[in-house]
């Protein structure tokens, strides 16, 4: 590990404001792209002086500059340019000669246009071999082409997932590939040489995010060097430092962090994204290492629509185009005299604002790695020493001085907002409200702000965020008035806020500042509904289709109270897995599982990953792209290019295979990764319609219904739908239904709604629609405006990327921002989103462990934030959860009254809370808290009986409870025991044996049959043990209780066969004892005269001697021959 100084240095100072794109080292030196759109010819010996050469205008916008080699590194004679004026161009450094240039508009040699489904990042080729092509996009694909084959199809050697956007690829080695993600993951993967079916491919090297690996903030790239080796540069603007790190093919590849180079200094505070090492210009190592940097700043910013800036920084409508009156600009008055109304100062005030953000992207606040934590915690035990040096001139006390740019963006912003200009007023209350561009917090700011705009022309999204604020009290602006929160959400509502109208209607629903209202809360709902119903419909043929955000954050760590502890991890909630169950498993570990599998050949594996791919769920997002690789890698196993069934000896791939032309389909139709063709959805959907497969048909039918690439045929329509309905496929479901309330009969609208019923079970948002307004409407049954109402609110609430704000939420608590995604979760909660409330209180929360560890072992010396202490808005959020019917936070309510957190203390209220928690559901820890009070005589009469019988009800309720239980218990019966001793007052735990009925004989047969199940069953477990919501996919039966109902008459049978046979072998045995018998008797007769026996009698003793026979011991013995 050693450092390097800087030697010499080259910085473009004409035009100004300009920065460095790339370089790469040529045969002449250094060629330079910048954002003046020059290239650049440098001697690195000498960068202080002029350029050798300089080549101005070389594109429109220039982007992109490789060097053209046809030796080694560093020999290029000719450097290639291309921007977004669709030109390419080839040139000569040396002597500024432009040596040819191909247009987007010509005709290419070869294009492959589908095997990305995003933005193109990287291009490489391969070191060795020229026909081989690497690319990687930010739809997370890095794919390998074979550059000789036109056939896009053919030409794809091999796909590589890496599961993010991709910011570098390229070849390490002959064999080897590298790739990182925009959000710094590293991993290394190899070439497929063996491109055979069935050929299990390598498994990569995952080495996860390189800051947590190797510190730093980013990383710049990945340059191969010629020993065989590679090293990676990692930057840390904020130490003002860039590391070089050797990446050593050991192998695996491997990080020798121990003998990284530092360069101190760098660039400053500037990210560097290029450099490169030029080992021809000196014999002696160290090689010359140069770097430039490359910031994303913009010269000048041009619009075509005006935008404001939201509170992550990215470009949002207007605030004017938001108000109920439209404005315009009025730069010149009607005499020619110009008039000043603040949009020049808002245009400079986003100018400087946008490249603030650009060149300082908000940090991540939590800390990565072990480094990241145990820097916490040394930070925590350092004495809190503070200095304040004199206040520079025009600082104002107490507030921290604002960066060059973001002061004289907010002088701009004030300066317009004094002339009454809409957006400089939203832009300061935004920037006020969240701390955008470094801007410190102040809340009452905020809302003077709002209240400005709100008051000049009814913003109603000023009017949302003054509702908000007074319905909260963030951050002591304003004293908490539910009142006032409902009059400027109802203004908001009135002029055109979503958001706020969901706001009004939960608050008539449950009564939150007003008297409850159900039918004022219908009407609201139903608005919002609407408008839900819009947006879905607005996409593609099916609707939208998205990734649900909401979730719980207690869930993550097994609940309120802890896994096991609290009642949606324990009882009837637990996870009823066994340890070789993957259930507990993480999604990178099942998709590495289903990966491996996939290799191997697991078809069935590799259609999961498909589907998982193409639905996304919480941590995944949707990646079309992979999906259809997925899918049509099944689908090549069954059936060729031209759609003959290929013969297969794989049992259930026709299944399989039939379910993934399903999707294939499905993504045509859409244009999902792919572009929309009617005419190949339709050709693989009839692939699947000949093995049944639902979605197929629901596919086919949609196409016929709409005339979608078909002429409309509602016949066929019908038959398709009903088809894929009668499989239990919801979305047929929801288009058969509706196909049937168009009759308009009193029986097909008993049948529509039977089929919104069955889709509701799956929680197809269009079902609920429907239902909603029958109910609504009396239509079909009599009206119900409390189900209508919940209908209505389920609606809206499915329409999360339309209403919420939890994945602004998610991603700030992920990046370790607890303030900003408590102000998110917020929003949701006052939406009426339960998951929202439950969160909110989650975060306010300060009792999450009974247990506290020692203040030197602990982070609590790191004050919470003021944000994040307010414990009696953590119980206005419990409750509003707890009235959703949230068990843990009705218990958490219960704890607020105990201790006083928030309130006064209610130990009647805090028993009510316990008591309504363990009488419906049976929360174990509800019930251990009853039976503390009991015991201790908290808020209950002390009664020790009654204390036990709460504890054992604890312990039936949880089997995890047994360890506290029983010390509680043992502490109770000692506690008890005294009591009697002294002749305590308080009633003792008094034991009540039950009489033992004396049971007959036909009795106890009697009750032995009737509990026969629990001898030969789980007496965990009843026949209920799936949720009454919880379908059977693919219709009712799933042929799981019909084996078992086979298997126990095969068995049956197979007993009284075998029982029948046992008699008749008893029987022909005693039938051979007797004729033995006889004969021995006949030849006795011959010898000596014996009196003879008569043959009837013999009949007549039955088919077993009877007791005092002289056969009888015999028998018992086993018989003659025994």
């Amino acid at each position: 590990m050693y450092n390097l100084s800087t030697t010499s240095s080259f910085h473009v100072t004409k035009p100004a404001g300009t920065y460095v794109y790339d370089i790469v080292p040529v045969a002449a030196g250094l060629a330079a792209i910048s954002s003046d759109d020059s290239l650049r010819l440098l001697d690195p010996l000498a960068l202080n002086a002029w350029p050798v050469n300089e080549i101005k205008k070389v594109n429109a916008d220039v982007t992109c500059l490789k060097a053209v080699s046809v030796g080694g590194e560093g020999d290029a004679v000719v450097v290639c340019t291309a921007g977004r004026d669709g030109r390419v161009a080839l040139w000569d450094p040396r002597s500024a000669a432009k040596v040819g240039e191909v247009r987007s508009g010509d005709a290419p040699v070869v294009q492959y246009i589908e095997s990305h489904s995003d933005d193109v990042t990287e291009l490489q080729f391969h070191p060795t071999r020229p026909q081989i092509l690497l690319s990687g996009s930010t739809d997370g694909l890095v794919n390998i082409f074979n550059t000789t084959i036109t056939v896009e199809e053919d030409a794809l050697h091999q796909t590589i997932n890496h599961g993010a956007s991709i910011s570098h690829a390229n070849f390490l080695s002959e064999v080897d590939i590298f790739a990182i993600s925009h959000d710094e993951k590293f991993s290394t993967y190899k070439l497929v040489t063996n491109p055979e079916e069935g050929v299990e491919e390598p498994l990569p090297v995952h080495h996860g995010d390189v800051r947590e690996l190797l510190g730093g903030e980013y990383v710049a790239n990945v340059v191969r060097r010629p020993d065989g080796g590679a090293v990676i540069g990692v930057g840390t603007h904020s130490r003002e430092s860039f590391d070089l790190i050797q990446l050593r093919n050991n192998p695996p590849w491997a990080f020798s962090p121990e003998s990284k180079v530092i360069l101190p200094g760098a660039h400053g505070s500037e990210i560097v994204r290029s450099f490169c090492f030029l080992d021809a210009l000196i014999s002696t190592p160290p090689p010359v290492f140069l770097s430039f940097i490359y910031p994303t700043v913009l010269g000048q910013v041009h619009d075509d629509t005006d935008t404001t800036v939201t509170a992550d920084g990215s470009p949002q409508p207007s605030v004017a185009a938001q108000s109920p009156t439209p404005q315009q600009p009025l730069h010149v008055q009607d005499d020619g005299r110009r008039k000043i109304d603040g949009t020049e100062q808002v245009d400079k005030a986003l100018f400087f604002l946008r490249r603030y953000e650009r060149l300082h992207p908000r940090p991540s606040r939590k800390p990565f790695g072990i480094l990241g934590v145990l820097g916490k915690y040394v930070v925590s035990l350092l004495p809190q020493l503070s200095a304040q040096g004199p206040a520079s001139e025009g600082s104002v006390e107490g507030h921290r001085e604002l960066p060059g740019p973001v002061a004289d963006a907010v002088r701009l912003l004030e300066e317009a907002a004094q002339v009454n200009n809409p957006d400089a007023i939203f832009l300061l209350a935004e920037m006020h409200f969240y701390g955008n561009f470094s801007v410190p917090t102040d809340h009452s700011e905020a809302f003077r702000r709002y209240h400005q705009l709100a008051s000049l022309d009814g913003n109603s999204s000023a009017q949302h965020m003054l509702g908000f604020m007074y319905a909260t009290g963030i951050g002591g602006a304003v004293e908490r008035d539910q009142a006032k929160s409902l009059l400027y959400h109802t203004f908001a509502a009135e002029g055109g806020s979503v958001k706020s109208e969901m706001t009004v209607a939960f608050r008539y629903h449950v009564g939150v500042g007003v008297a409850q209202s159900c039918n004022t809360a219908v009407k609201h709902y139903k608005k919002v509904a609407d408008k839900a119903i819009e947006w879905f419909r607005s996409g593609p043929p099916g609707g939208m289709a998205w990734v649900p955000d909401s979730y719980r954050l207690a869930d993550e760590d097994g609940g309120v109270y802890g896994e096991g502890a609290s009642f949606s991890s324990s009882g009837n909630n637990r996870n009823k897995a066994g340890v070789n169950s993957d259930a507990h498993a993480a999604l990178d570990d099942v998709l590495e599982y289903l990966d491996l599998m996939s290799r191997k050949g697991d078809f069935k594996a590799t259609f999961s990953l498909g589907r998982i791919h193409y639905d996304g769920q919480k941590g995944l997002a949707r990646n079309m792209k992979s999906a259809k690789w997925y899918f049509m890698k099944v689908a090549k196993l069954y059936w060729t290019r031209d759609g003959r069934i290929i013969e297969s000896e794989k049992q259930g791939l026709e299944k399989i295979a039939t379910k993934a032309a399903g999707y294939l389909g499905r993504m045509f139709l859409r244009g999902e990764g792919v572009e929309q063709s009617f005419e190949k959805a339709q050709i693989w959907f009839q692939r699947g319609i000949k093995s049944g497969d639902a979605g197929s048909q629901y596919g086919m039918g949609l196409m016929y219904l709409e005339g979608l690439g078909v002429p409309k045929n509602s016949v066929k329509a019908q038959e398709y739908l009903k088809t894929a309905a009668d499989q239990d496929y919801s979305p047929a479901q929801v288009a058969v239904g509706a196909m049937f309330l168009d009759q308009g009969t009193t029986a097909d609208i008993q049948v529509a709604t039977k089929y919104f019923e069955l889709a509701a079970r799956y929680g197809h948002i269009e079902s609920y629609y429907f239902l909603a307004e029958l109910i609504e409407q009396g239509i079909g049954k009599d009206r119900s405006c409390g189900l209508a109402a919940m209908y209505y609110k389920s609606v809206a609430e499915k329409a999360e990327p339309l209403l919420s704000s939890f994945a602004e939420a998610n991603e700030a608590f992920e990046d370790g921002d607890h303030e900003l995604a408590l102000i998110d979760y917020m929003f949701a909660a006052e939406q009426g989103y339960e998951k929202g409330q439950a969160n909110v209180a989650y975060l306010l929360d300060q009792q999450k462990s009974k247990w506290a560890l020692p203040s030197w072992l602990s982070l609590s010396s790191i004050p919470r934030p003021p944000l994040l202490q307010n414990g009696a808005l953590a119980l206005i959020y419990w409750t509003r959860s707890a009235k959703q019917s949230n068990i843990d936070s009705l218990v958490k309510m219960g704890d607020y009254y105990l201790e006083g957190i928030g309130t006064q203390v209610d130990l009647e209220k805090a028993a009510s809370c316990y008591t309504a928690a363990c009488e419906y559901h049976q929360s174990a820890q509800a019930l251990y808290n009853l039976a503390w009070m009991h015991e201790n005589g908290v808020g209950l009469t002390q009664d020790f009986h009654l204390a036990k019988r709460y504890y054992d009800l604890a312990l039936e309720t949880n089997e995890e409870a047994y360890l506290p239980v029983t010390l509680s218990l043992l502490k109770l019966r000692l506690r008890s025991a005294w009591n009697t001793f002294t002749q305590g007052s308080i009633n003792s735990i008094q034991d009540e044996p039950a009489p033992k009925k004396q049971w007959s004989l036909s009795e106890w047969i009697t009750n032995f049959l009737r509990d026969d199940h629990l001898y030969y069953g789980d007496a965990d477990y009843d026949d209920n043990y799936l949720p009454e919501t919880d379908p059977m996919p693919g219709g009712d039966a799933d042929g799981m209780y019909e084996d078992l109902i086979d298997d126990g008459i095969i068995e049956s049978i197979a007993i009284i066969v075998l029982a029948a046979a046992l008699i008749g072998l008893i029987y022909y045995r005693q039938q051979r004892q007797q004729a033995h018998r006889r004969d021995q008797e006949a030849g006795a007769a011959q010898n000596r005269a014996v009196p003879e026996v008569p043959q009837q009698q013999r009949q007549d003793n039955g088919l077993f001697p009877q007791p005092g026979d002289p056969d009888f011991g015999q028998w018992v013995a086993g018989g003659v021959g025994h």
